[in-house]
């Protein structure tokens, strides 16, 4: 019997029992959306990080410091020095070394006597020419460079000013240096990986007061230069400069962490596939028990089809056919359930879903091998039957 034969028996036949066959493809339709879902907020999550990664500059390298005593206060053991700065600057392939930005520097409004003083922890970042969208002011120009001028999100300008339209002209403190405020961010969902930042124009080395600790330090590569190498360098003299300090100089560049999110997202994604996968498993028991009960019900007609000179590989694959369908079409039901399901997700995520070709052909994939792996025993009995016993059965 030809591949089309096969087809066209194997429809007509789950026609006839249509109700049943939608409540066995439910199991299957549940669990292959769930897969879909699970995987396309998964896909959307690790774009948004390495979008959020791209933004550091790819010549750019931070140095942290680790100790070995994990309890140990970082600002008590001073791991960095100004020293430090001018000393990596000599290092071949250095282009300029930077004190790290500080993420959730704390803020202090500076409006005057006649207004107030708040603090609240606002997460600000040197502003490097990211792209950014103002609704309140104005963002920054290649004019404000040398000075210091401060764009605020949306929710640090309420915290500290009662409203964005406040905020516009006023001073705000940052590290014991004076920042005045010119725009206020769009209210986004945008995602990022520290949350979501206020931006400076003009931060330097001399920001960070003599007495306060420096936690890493930004090292420029030059063109053309090895990180790896530059890198190594760095640390070397960072141990000859600090030879008693107990830990060790890190490379924390944004590729790691890239890394070990991926890492944990593909943990969690997999145990969360894990479980939904159960609910694949108790569908394809279902998809088991209705062929069995489709062979038991079709003994006769499988005896008179084998008496007429049916094969037994024909009867075999009819029955394949058939559970591959049902498990095929769930699949795909189940795919832009998934998908949809994904959509609406994406209207409440910071970050919208991404079903990939990829997690497309996996789902639709897993979907045909449930129908096969469940349905191969139940079709190998149908093609085993005597023609005899089964007409007269």
């Amino acid at each position: 019997m030809s591949i089309i034969n096969l087809l066209k028996t194997s429809l007509y036949s789950l026609k006839a029992h249509k109700l049943r066959v939608f409540l066995t493809m439910i199991g299957i339709i549940i669990g292959i959306s769930s897969v879909t879902t699970i995987l396309s907020i998964a896909n959307g999550f690790k774009i948004e990080i390495k979008k959020s990664m791209a933004e550091t500059k790819a010549n750019k390298i931070k140095i942290g410091f680790t100790a070995d005593n994990k309890i140990t206060d970082i600002s008590l053991i001073q791991p960095f020095t100004k020293n430090d700065i001018a000393n990596i600057k000599k290092v071949d392939g250095v282009e300029k070394v930077e004190v790290s930005k500080i993420s959730g520097e704390l803020v202090t409004t500076t409006v005057g006597a006649t207004y107030f003083d708040r603090n609240s922890a606002v997460l600000v970042e040197d502003y490097e020419n990211k792209m950014i969208n103002v609704k309140y002011g104005r963002s920054f120009n290649k004019g404000d460079a040398s000075k210091k001028l401060l764009v605020l999100t949306n929710e640090a300008a309420v915290s500290l000013f009662d409203s964005p339209e406040n905020a516009i002209g006023h001073g705000v403190e940052i590290s014991g240096y004076n920042y005045m405020v010119i725009g206020i961010l769009e209210q986004t969902n945008k995602f990022s990986i520290m949350g979501n930042s206020s931006y400076i124009s003009n931060y330097t080395p001399s920001d960070v007061n003599e007495n306060k600790p420096i936690d890493g330090l930004d090292v420029y590569i030059e063109p053309g230069s090895n990180k790896d190498k530059t890198f190594e360098d760095a640390k070397r003299m960072l141990m000859q400069y600090h030879p008693n300090l107990k830990g060790s100089y890190k490379l924390q560049e944004p590729e790691g962490m890239t890394k070990a999110f991926d890492k944990i997202i593909g943990g969690l994604t997999a145990f969360l596939a894990f479980i939904t996968g159960i609910s694949l498993f108790v569908g394809g028991i279902g998809v088991m028990n209705i062929m069995y009960v489709s062979v038991s019900e079709r003994k006769r007609e499988i005896g008179i089809r084998r008496a007429i000179g049916a094969k037994p590989k024909s009867i075999l694959l009819q029955f394949l056919f058939e559970a591959t369908i049902v498990t095929g079409a769930g699949g795909l039901i189940g795919i832009l359930l998934g998908y949809f399901i994904g959509k609406v997700a994406g209207k409440f995520l910071p970050f919208p879903p991404v079903l990939t070709v990829a997690s497309f052909l996996g789902a639709t994939l897993t979907s045909v091998l449930v129908g096969i792996i469940f349905g191969i025993i139940p079709a190998i009995n149908a093609s085993k039957l005597d023609p005899i016993k089964a007409i007269y059965k």
